[in-house]
């Protein structure tokens, strides 16, 4: 494996890279490495570096559905060029153009998807939001430049603060918006007229799965009657729960909530929740703002036609 991929691996692991498209995408742009540095010279060995290569990069995380289906995407086309008898350096040549086609279509659909969110951003609104989604922050620079006024509240997003993240960002766009701590989310949304997330991953029944505390955000709402919608592009799906495989939840490292705690103490540290159907508005993908119901249909078109 090339250097370079390691240091994506290592990058993802400690979010330096962080956000399902960027993971997604570097992770492609790896593999592109990977292509034009192999010395294979049979496409079985080819395949077999690609292969081992794409797993690694896939378990760099686990709650990352965009980037398996983008490698799933990969290796089927490989193993029809392979069938099709293609000689390795060609088939070098397809691979990397079909994942530099991918990373075009990655582009283009969150395009699609920032425009529709942007349409749906009400004039004069209180935005809430959680954790750092850069299609969620995409989505409100957007509506700026719509000539739309509102604000947003960004929830500070422990352990890792990434909801800082997000009001910097936001606050360099000339967005007004506040920070708060996770834990002030019920008081401040009484003010709010509306929650928008990203999101990590999809399952068939429509359920989110995202940042860890976004569901207690969406319960809270419900409360409210706050309406909450969840910025996903179709490839956030995970097909395998459509066969009743639950999506893991990755836990993250515990010293990351407390480097120095007592003997006694256990500190968990989940990364993700998950949070039911029912809790949600819609998703804003790049088909449009679509019920929650509508996402496995949509999205297992999308997959499985490539």
């Amino acid at each position: 494996m090339h250097k370079d991929t390691q240091q994506v691996i290592r990058d993802i692991k400690s979010l330096k890279i962080q956000g399902a498209r960027n993971v997604a995408t570097a992770s492609i742009t790896a593999l592109i490495g990977e292509l034009k540095n192999s010395k294979a010279k049979t496409t079985a060995k080819l395949i077999s570096e690609i292969s081992a290569a794409g797993k690694a990069l896939c378990t760099s995380r686990p709650t990352e559905p965009m980037m398996r289906n983008s490698f799933d995407e990969l290796m089927n086309v490989a193993n029809r060029l392979k069938a099709g008898k293609t000689e390795v350096e060609k088939m070098k040549a397809l691979l990397i153009a079909y994942e530099k086609n991918m990373l075009e279509r990655i582009k283009k659909d969150k395009e699609n998807l920032t425009e529709y969110g942007a349409e749906l951003i009400p004039r004069n609104a209180v935005i809430m939001t959680h954790c750092h989604s850069s299609t969620v922050t995409g989505i409100l620079k957007k509506a700026k430049k719509m000539g739309k006024k509102f604000e947003v509240i960004a929830c500070e997003t422990r352990p890792r603060w990434q909801g800082r993240i997000t009001a910097k960002e936001l606050a360099d766009a000339g967005i007004k918006v506040s920070l708060i701590v996770d834990g002030g989310a019920n008081m401040f949304m009484k003010k709010a007229d509306m929650v928008l997330v990203g999101a990590d991953s999809v399952t068939s029944r429509g359920d989110l799965i995202n940042k860890v505390g976004t569901s207690m955000l969406a319960h809270i709402a419900k409360m409210h009657d706050v309406s909450v919608y969840s910025a996903a592009e179709l490839y956030k799906y995970s097909p395998e729960t459509k066969l009743g495989i639950l999506e893991k939840i990755e836990e993250r490292n515990p010293k990351e909530v407390w480097g120095n705690n007592p003997k006694g103490v256990t500190v968990r540290n989940p990364a993700f929740d998950v949070t039911a159907a029912r809790y949600l508005a819609g998703y804003i993908t790049e088909e449009g703002v679509i019920p929650p119901q509508s996402f496995f249909d949509l999205a297992n078109k999308k997959i499985t036609k490539r």
